[in-house]
């Protein structure tokens, strides 16, 4: 009766992640000589995965504020010339409250961005990431048909 695609729900999606990405190609190929360790740049190997969970729980955070931060922003923007409203029907309150709500959206944007780059500069280390870009080096040149299947 009904044609309905069901391919979507059927397929299961698997969001790759830099965590999941580093954890299969370490468990696949830790008998691999050839692999690149920690050691070999003046890393222990519990502060490489301290520091591959901090950068996931951000990623995580980041994506979790994508989702909720426009709802908050929203809320914030809706809320003054409602407030407003409640006390002065006139169109001068009314405006007014718009403009206190752009102002309020704006410093909340700014003090998100501020909050964020600090983050960045926070979950950033080059002697880590040097590690993990020469581990995906490592892949690529070595089994390259293995990142079509993470």
């Amino acid at each position: 009766m009904f044609n309905i695609d069901r391919s979507y729900i059927d397929t299961p999606t698997i969001e790759e992640t830099l965590q999941s990405r580093i954890i299969f190609i370490r468990s696949k190929y830790k008998n691999d000589a050839s692999l690149p360790k920690p050691e070999d740049m003046g890393l222990s190997d519990e502060e490489y995965e301290d520091y591959i969970d901090r950068k996931q729980d951000y990623a995580e955070q980041q994506k979790a504020m994508k989702r909720r931060g426009p709802i908050w922003l929203a809320i914030l923007f809706c809320a003054p010339p409602v407030a407003v409203n409640f006390y002065d029907r006139s169109d001068t309150a009314f405006y007014l409250g718009f403009l206190a709500s752009v102002v309020l959206v704006g410093i909340a944007f700014l003090l998100y961005k501020t909050y964020d780059a600090m983050m960045v500069r926070k979950h950033t280390d080059g002697r880590f990431d040097a590690f993990t870009d020469k581990l995906f080096q490592w892949q690529e040149s070595n089994h390259p048909e293995e990142e079509d299947n993470l």
